[in-house]
C-alpha cells in the first residue's frame, strides 16, 4: 500500500528532524516555521479554500468567519451550479444603531438595492448582477445586495493551521516544508549563515515544482478546453 496522500504536519517536522540529524531541543521553533510554510502555501499557491453555508438576512450583511484571510467567491445554488455574486464597492456598508440594535436605516440608503441601467443589442455590456456584494475588511463584514433571505455559500482562505485539531498537509508539500526549514535555521544558527542564499534558493525551486504540478493541466483537460472553444460557425 502507497502513502497516505495527507500527513501531519508534526509528523513532517520529526521526519526533518531525523532526516537531518538535528536535536529534538528546537522542534517548537521548527514546528512553528512550518505552520508559516503552510500558511504562506495556503494564501499563495494553493487552489485548497474552505466553503462554509451562509444565511442572508434582511440586515443584508454577513459576519466574516474568524480565520478567514481572503475572500474567494459568493455565490448561491441555481439549476446544479454557483452562480456568484458581484463586487460592487459603491454598496453603501454603514449601519444604524436604535438603541442597542444595529440595524440598517433605508434613510441613508443602507441596505437599499442598488438599479443599474441596463441596455439591449450591441451596446449592451456584461458585469450586471441581480447579486452584489461588498467587502468591509475593517469591520470584517460582508456586505451584499439584491437578496434578503435563503442560504449561499462563502469561499475563502484561512491558513490551514488547525488551533484545536490536527493539521494535515498534502505529502508533496514535505519537500517544500523541509527545505523552508533548512532556509529559516540559517537565521538562529550562525553556522549556516553563509548558506542562506542557497538555501533559498533550494526553496523557492521546491516550491516552483509544487505550484507547476498542482496547476498542471491533464490531456483530457486540454482536450476539453480546446473542444469548448471549437464552433462550427464563426466565433467573434
Amino acid at each position: 500500500m502507497s502513502t497516505a496522500a495527507v500527513i501531519n504536519i508534526e509528523t513532517i517536522v520529526n521526519d526533518y528532524l531525523h532526516g537531518y540529524k538535528k536535536s529534538t531541543e528546537d522542534y517548537f521553533t521548527y514546528l512553528l516555521h512550518a505552520c508559516y510554510c503552510v500558511r504562506d502555501f495556503k494564501l499563495y499557491d494553493s487552489h485548497q479554500f474552505e466553503t462554509t453555508k451562509v444565511t442572508f438576512t434582511t440586515n443584508k450583511w454577513l459576519d466574516m468567519p474568524t480565520d478567514m484571510q481572503t475572500f474567494v467567491d459568493l455565490c448561491i445554488p441555481i439549476d446544479g451550479g454557483w452562480w456568484s455574486f458581484t463586487e460592487k464597492r459603491e454598496i453603501v456598508h454603514t449601519t444604524t444603531f436604535t438603541g442597542l440594535v444595529e440595524g440598517r436605516d433605508a434613510t441613508f440608503e443602507e441596505g437599499v438595492d442598488m438599479n443599474e441601467p441596463r441596455t439591449l443589442g450591441y451596446a449592451a455590456h456584461g458585469a450586471i448582477n441581480d447579486y452584489n456584494y461588498m467587502l468591509d475588511w475593517e469591520a470584517r463584514r460582508i456586505f451584499i445586495n439584491g437578496i434578503t433571505s435563503g442560504t449561499g455559500v462563502l469561499m475563502y482562505t484561512s491558513s490551514g493551521v488547525e488551533v484545536t485539531g490536527t493539521t494535515q498537509v498534502p505529502d508533496f508539500l514535505t519537500p517544500v516544508i523541509h527545505n523552508y526549514l533548512l532556509w529559516k535555521e540559517s537565521y538562529w544558527l550562525p553556522e549556516f549563515a553563509r548558506e542562506r542564499q542557497l538555501r533559498e534558493r533550494d526553496f523557492t525551486n521546491s516550491r516552483l515544482t509544487v505550484r507547476n504540478l498542482i496547476n498542471a493541466m491533464t490531456y483530457n483537460q486540454w482536450r476539453d478546453a480546446i473542444l469548448v472553444s471549437a464552433m462550427q460557425a464563426p466565433n467573434r
